[in-house]
């Protein structure tokens, strides 16, 4: 346990959420137990290489990537049951109400942003995912609520692709332009572009007024990047501070974020210091 950033509850409910999906199949006195398994994933989770993350239950680096595969695929599998950005009436007053209790910013139903997860270099098409900053990179598209869950994940994009034509691909224009299904708004940084339904902070505020709208701006948006921040801090496989994820985009598109995301709101009642998340 002491080599794992989590805390012996997350391994625990870990474990009995995914039961069914990591039974061991075979009867065999050598197969790994769920427990094991989740634990190795995590491990690998937090920032071990597959060798190291072996190491810490005995077993081949081999079985260390059948875990880390097993346990990414039925998180996925689960993530419409964690991941609902839900628009009915009921959501809407309580998110709301949430956020306006931060620093008074009325009528958020979101905060959005996009954060990069560094790749190895693809076999093709390498320019698509060179990013801004200088390596190659998926670029991650989020958006949190009040509680500081995941309510939405697009990892489907490479590193060169703006914030602002992510979020134009995925569904939330829809729910918010005319015909819309609330008449609220989400907060975006400057990378956004101002709308109707998307309030970005003003870049030369002057009146009294103006500076308080950005102070509060910031503050209830900070939210969403608290979360990258802290799944970063915990999951050393989003940051490049202990190597590159060396697998294709597609697998970390379909499996790693989503999975990742499924296991925060999954633990939602905790702290978000021990909020935890499998990527693999």
């Amino acid at each position: 346990m002491r080599c794992l950033r989590f805390t012996k509850e997350v391994l625990i409910e870990s474990s009995h959420l995914l039961q069914a999906d990591l039974h061991p199949q075979s009867r065999a006195r050598t197969a790994l137990r769920v427990a094991v398994k989740v634990t190795v994933a995590l491990n690998f989770a937090s920032g071990a290489f597959q060798a190291g993350a072996g190491d810490i239950c005995n077993i081949s680096q081999f079985a260390v990537h059948s875990c880390i595969r097993e346990m990414s695929e039925a998180l996925y599998a689960r993530r419409g049951d964690y991941i609902l950005f839900s628009l009915t009436r009921e959501k809407q007053v309580e998110r709301a109400c949430g956020f306006a209790r931060i620093a008074g910013f009325p009528m958020v139903q979101g905060d959005i942003d996009c954060t990069h997860v560094a790749l190895w270099v693809p076999h093709f098409i390498t320019e698509m995912y060179h990013n801004r900053k200088g390596f190659y990179s998926l670029n991650v598209h989020l958006v949190c609520g009040h509680t500081q869950r995941v309510m939405q994940v697009n990892a489907r994009y490479p590193g060169s692709s703006h914030d602002a034509f992510i979020l134009q691909q995925s569904a939330l224009p829809s729910a918010f332009e005319p015909p819309r299904q609330t008449r609220d708004w989400l907060l975006g940084d400057k990378g956004y572009l101002l709308t109707t339904w998307l309030m970005t902070p003003l870049c030369k505020p002057r009146t009294r007024q103006q500076h308080a709208y950005n102070e509060s701006h910031a503050a209830t948006w900070n939210l969403i990047e608290q979360i990258i921040g802290v799944l970063k801090q915990c999951f050393s496989c989003l940051d490049r501070s202990r190597g590159v994820l060396p697998y294709s985009p597609e697998r970390i598109s379909n499996s790693s974020w989503s999975a990742a995301c499924s296991t925060t709101s999954h633990h939602e009642g905790t702290a978000l210091a021990t909020r935890h998340t499998l990527t693999s």
